[in-house]
Parts: C-alpha cells; structure tokens; sequence
C-alpha cells in the first residue's frame, strides 16, 4: 500500500495526494495558488482512504494545504501531516511538494554576515499609507561609505523569506560595484498603500527617499524591487517621478487588465490597479529612461499581465525584458528567479556592464 502524503509519477508528472480517514475529519480538496491547467484537486474515497489526483502541473513545487470538513460540517485548511516538507511564508507554513525537476539555486549556500539597520519612519499626517522601514547597511560599512540605493517593498518579507540579504552578499563578492544599501519598506496597510495610491507614492519619494539619503551617503539613482501589489506600486511611482528610478525589477507584478483579470473585480482596489496599469502601456512611455526586468510563474495567474506589460514596454522601446520559471506566486519563486535578474539589472543601472 502507497504511504499517505504526495506522490509524483515518474512518467506523466501527475501528482497524487493520498489521505487516511480520521474520525469526524473528512480531506474535501487540495487547497494551492495555481492558474487553472486543467485540474481537479477534489479529493475521492478510495477503501478507507482519500484520493485527489491532478495532472502534471506547469511549476516544478507545489504550495498547498488540505481543506478538511469537521463533524460540525465547517471547512479549515490545514498542513499535510502526512508530508514533513514545510516552507515558511507571510500567512504561516504551507506543505510542499518538490517534482523531480526542482532545483534550488547555488547561491543558497552563502550566508551573509549581519548588516546594519537604521529606522526610517515618514507620513505621519497620513497613518495608514506612511512610509516605514529601515536602511540597511551591508557589513563593514557605515553611514559615510558612499552607495548605491536599493529599495524594496515588502522588505522584511523579502530578507526574511526571499533572503534577500545573503543573495546581495553573494552578488557582490563576484562584483563590487553591486554592493549597495537597502530599504526595506514595510507598508501599514499594504492594500491601500500598494494599490496606485498617489499619497504613498508622494510620501515614498518626496519623504522617504531623501530622508534615508540623510541617514546615510547615497550615489546613483535607486533600483526598485518589488513583488506583486509591491511591484506595481513601485512602477507606479517610477512612471509618475520620472528620474527617481534608474531600474525596476518587478516579481509577479500586479499588472491588471481587464481581459486577464476580470475576475479580481470584486477586490476594493481593482479599478485603480487597472487604470494604473493602463498608465504603464501609455504611449509614449512613462518607464522610457527606466530599466524594467519583469519574473512571473508559469503557474500563476499574473503571468499573461506580465508578459502583455514586458511586451508592451518594448515595443515603446523600454529596455524591458520577462524571465519566466516553473513555480507560483510565492516568495520562493521570487528567491528562485532573482539570478540572474537582479545582478544583471544592478550592473546595467549602476555599472558599465552589459545588461542581462
């Protein structure tokens, strides 16, 4: 008998979820963020136990939790016990399943040693849609070395989950002329502020940008980093400040249009993201001194936007490009396809090299 928990065929990639019945618990569906390929996670009594079956996905892992049904008739999401993979995430651990074809980067392997903070907190007329954080300084460096800016929303997630800071450190023992500071932006209400709001967009650049070129000696232009509603407020602010931006990477950016995501239309913020994403197709483009480097999953919902808007920039003669890998919309798809994204587009923003 097959042990409980996910299984891979060798030959047609299908994935298979086995679950043991459990008194007054019975396994409905296999709950993940995956566009639709044709799936159907619901899961099937076999003898005494449970079978969802759904066929090779377009990513190479799988995020997911188990909806189960109490005695009582109420649905909850919970961990695979059968699966002892985790990975972390904003919203708590998920069970994960790995396809043969996985492989996690190299860089992986490298640490970074701590970095300085220093507090960053500006928009206080404003509480809901201030601009907080920190400026994080790479170590062995103080406030007087003289550096490049990098900011990103979501910030804390992003070093936390993305490992961002061992992936800068890695970058630049191979280039020093990447090696640069980082804001780290936290929003406090991320809906409001990342959904094309022009007040956070003018607290972010006419506030926090120069308060943390106070708190330490910036040169060059900033490079942007975000990732889904982060991401389009980032090249919401870029188009609307032309010059604050010298490059964006972009990971599973928010870009909604009506044909590809009309079904997020219930959502309270959907028709200002929309009409903010019509402003990054405008002719003549708002991005065209902007450096846009665009990753999206195979197996998300965002991946026709991002390949319209990548498609769009260049034919305005952006300098844009989409880099596209076998996952979801979640953060280790984002830690996945930062190389050679991220150190290619730093070197073109910031260096002489050219770009990747």
């Amino acid at each position: 008998m097959d042990p409980a928990g996910p299984s891979v065929d060798p030959v047609t990639g299908a994935v298979t979820f086995l679950a043991d019945s459990r008194p007054g618990l019975r396994p409905v569906r296999v709950w993940y963020h995956l566009r639709d390929f044709g799936d159907d996670p619901r899961f099937r009594r076999n003898g005494d136990r449970w079978v969802a079956r759904i066929p090779a996905p377009p990513v190479d892992r799988i995020e997911y939790l188990l909806v189960v049904q109490g005695s009582d008739g109420r649905e909850s999401m919970v961990l695979d016990p059968n699966d002892p993979h985790r990975v972390d995430g904003v919203f708590g651990e998920h069970s994960v399943v790995e396809l043969p074809a996985y492989k996690p980067p190299a860089w992986l392997a490298t640490g970074s040693p701590p970095w300085t903070a220093q507090p960053l907190a500006v928009g206080g007329a404003s509480p809901e849609l201030a601009v907080e954080g920190e400026l994080l300084t790479p170590p062995g460096l103080g406030p007087d070395d003289p550096l490049p800016l990098l900011v990103v929303h979501d910030g804390p997630e992003y070093v936390r989950l993305v490992r961002l800071l061992d992936h800068l450190h890695w970058l630049s023992d191979q280039d020093p002329s990447v090696r640069c500071r980082v804001l780290s932006l936290r929003p406090v209400v991320r809906d409001l502020a990342y959904s094309a709001s022009s007040a956070y967009t003018a607290t972010l650049v006419e506030e926090a940008l120069p308060y943390a070129r106070r708190l330490a000696v910036t040169v060059g232009i900033p490079v942007g980093l975000g990732a889904s509603l982060g991401a389009l407020a980032l090249a919401h602010a870029a188009a609307t400040y032309p010059g604050t931006f010298a490059g964006l990477l972009c990971q599973s950016g928010s870009f909604f249009l009506q044909r590809y995501d009309a079904h997020e239309r219930r959502w309270p913020h959907f028709d200002e993201v929309v009409r903010a994403t019509a402003d990054l197709h405008a002719a003549p483009s708002p991005l065209a001194a902007v450096v846009v480097r665009l990753t999206a999953g195979l197996g998300e919902e965002n991946l026709e936007n991002n390949r319209a808007l990548a498609e769009r920039l260049a034919e305005l003669g952006v300098d844009a490009a989409v880099t596209e890998g076998r996952d979801g919309h979640n953060h280790v798809a984002w830690r996945d396809l930062l190389h050679p994204a991220l150190g290619g587009l730093l070197a073109r923003c910031w260096a002489s090299g050219p770009a990747t």
